[in-house]
């Protein structure tokens, strides 16, 4: 897997002026054929898929029964059916759920020879583009982050023989630009992680679609109380030390969190991508031995939608 060409800094900038691509070889491309796709992958999923059209792409997530993520998945609808993006460590276990789940619908998952390369330019590379939503408005979900970093990020998938003229950057440089923008990829996530915790609700959750597994928690969750953790970007004093997954978060000594990615800027330096407990200050954390200063993703309030008092509390209670 190449980290990357010659200098990543380089790299990102070309990235970002669209002169450049990445091969994503870090995905695998599924189909998903059969009269009963859509439906059936909106069933057991967390986004609206049903009404997808030619063309049209989203995000949607795999869920526990106790809605931790279990898999991220990228949808392109084409002819036949739909294309989907998915991490390739994992592949293959989502292909065995996704077969587990069929019973008598009329879907048929195959392995495709796609391969996905992204771009942060719209480019007449190919019909079949997954465009990223991330930071995109809500359509029937809910954002939580109160600003949110520009990322007109898309994957275009292309047949192996097909390479596209532009200078090609490793995954290093487009690491860095996620992180910078905040925006979660599977490999970000661990056997507790909720979607709430990354702001994840607002590309690959409909709030008000039919029954799917995990849907239960993801609106109890939202409506009556809070991620356990949140989200953040981390800005480390020392521009050129890289923060590795897993390194521990402190707050005046106290852990409160880890890291989840790392990467250097070429703007901002050294960048982390954190998850730390839902309380801890907005104020600089301690990462490496150093001090590394945070920007809020998702807020500490978070979630209780739905707080308001309930007529019966008041009757308990005697007041009016």
């Amino acid at each position: 897997m190449t980290k990357h060409f010659g200098n990543p800094l380089n790299e990102q900038r070309l990235l970002l002026e669209g002169k450049a691509v990445v091969k994503r070889v870090d995905q695998q491309v599924l189909s998903l054929t059969g009269e009963d796709a859509l439906s059936w992958l909106h069933s057991i999923t967390s986004q609206n898929i049903k009404n997808l059209t030619l063309g049209e792409s989203t995000e949607t997530l795999v869920l526990s029964p106790n809605g931790h993520i279990e898999h991220q998945i990228k949808v392109v609808a084409f002819d036949a059916g739909l294309y989907l993006i998915v991490n390739a460590q994992i592949a293959q276990a989502l292909v065995l759920w996704l077969n587990q789940m069929r019973f008598r619908s009329k879907v048929v998952i195959t392995e495709s020879d796609l391969v996905v390369w992204g771009c942060f330019a719209d480019l007449a590379l190919s019909d079949l583009v997954w465009v990223d939503g991330f930071d995109s408005e809500p359509k029937g979900s809910v954002r939580y982050a109160l600003q949110v970093e520009s990322f007109p990020y898309r994957e275009y998938l292309l047949a192996p023989e097909v390479v596209p003229e532009l200078a090609e950057a490793g995954l290093f440089a487009f690491e860095a630009l996620r992180i910078a923008a905040g925006r979660p990829e599977i490999t970000d996530v661990d056997e507790r992680s909720l979607p709430h915790e990354f702001d994840w609700l607002a590309p690959a959750v409909h709030m008000s679609k039919g029954c799917y597994r995990g849907q239960e928690t993801v609106a109890k969750v939202h409506n009556l109380g809070h991620p356990p953790r949140r989200l953040v970007v981390l800005n480390l004093e020392v521009g050129d030390t890289l923060a590795n997954p897993g390194e521990e978060i402190f707050y005046q000594g106290k852990l409160v969190g880890k890291v989840l990615a790392g990467g250097l800027h070429y703007e901002s330096g050294s960048l982390a991508l954190g998850l730390v407990s839902r309380n801890t200050p907005y104020l600089d954390l301690e990462v490496c031995n150093m001090t590394a200063s945070q920007r809020v993703l998702v807020p500490a309030d978070a979630g209780k939608a739905a707080n308001l008092p309930r007529p019966s509390a008041f009757k308990l209670s005697g007041k009016k």
